[in-house]
């Protein structure tokens, strides 16, 4: 079915299709950039979604034994700093318009994945002395500090903004690296939680195809009218 290039662009907007031109493409190799994008991002989504959950529960987890409280965001523990606390009042604040039971599973689920990368700050290093290891406890020992993972769950969590906020990641040149790193939080949280991943991960495929698998799912650039 021949698609009506104009109309894409009329749609998606310009600006944003701009971002996929690059010196001598035609409009079709542009479109499959966007294609592709689309595609990467998707495939990003099984292995984040597992970070995220996997995380949050370990972190909530661990936090929780430590302070021998495990109800600590519904009680606001005195351990979480000022942005924090505020961060956990509007979450209970949502649920509560929305009309959702606020319970401990329920607000671990509400915090947000910048939540939880704000825990890993300089302002939580003592905490981190205390729980790296039943976290993370199959990270091997160089890499079991806060500041090493801090700064892999501050990476993910900017693939995660990029990607699902529909951002252009096709061109960034370490890419394959960053969902690398993703795998490899998520093994060292739990190597069970790691197999799961691997069976519905289809980033390294779609990542490895390229453009061709773009070019089998949106037809030859002839059928593009431009």
């Amino acid at each position: 079915m021949a698609r009506d290039f104009q109309e894409l662009e009329r749609v998606l907007s310009t600006p944003r299709l701009d971002s996929y031109r690059r010196q001598n493409q035609s409009n079709e190799e542009a479109f499959y950039l966007y294609i592709w994008n689309t595609m990467l991002c998707e495939s990003l989504y099984a292995s984040l979604q597992i970070l995220e959950v996997g995380v949050r529960n370990a972190m909530h987890q661990a936090v929780g034994k430590n302070f021998n409280d495990l109800t600590w965001l519904k009680n606001e523990n005195a351990f979480l700093q000022p942005q924090e606390r505020k961060t956990v009042q509007e979450a209970k604040q949502s649920l509560n318009s929305r009309r959702v039971f606020q319970g401990e599973p329920e607000l671990v689920a509400e915090m947000s994945f910048g939540f939880w990368t704000s825990l890993l700050d300089t302002r939580y290093d003592a905490l981190w002395h205390r729980i790296t290891t039943t976290t993370f406890p199959h990270a091997p020992r160089p890499y079991r500090t806060r500041s090493e993972i801090s700064k892999r769950m501050n990476a993910a969590r900017r693939l995660r903004n990029a990607a699902f906020h529909h951002h252009s990641i096709w061109h960034w040149s370490d890419l394959g690296s960053q969902h690398g790193g993703i795998r490899e939080l998520i093994k060292w949280i739990s190597p069970s939680l790691n197999e799961l991943a691997f069976t519905i991960d289809r980033f390294p495929r779609i990542f490895r195809q390229g453009r061709r698998e773009c070019a089998r799912i949106a037809g030859p650039p002839c059928e593009y009218k431009i």
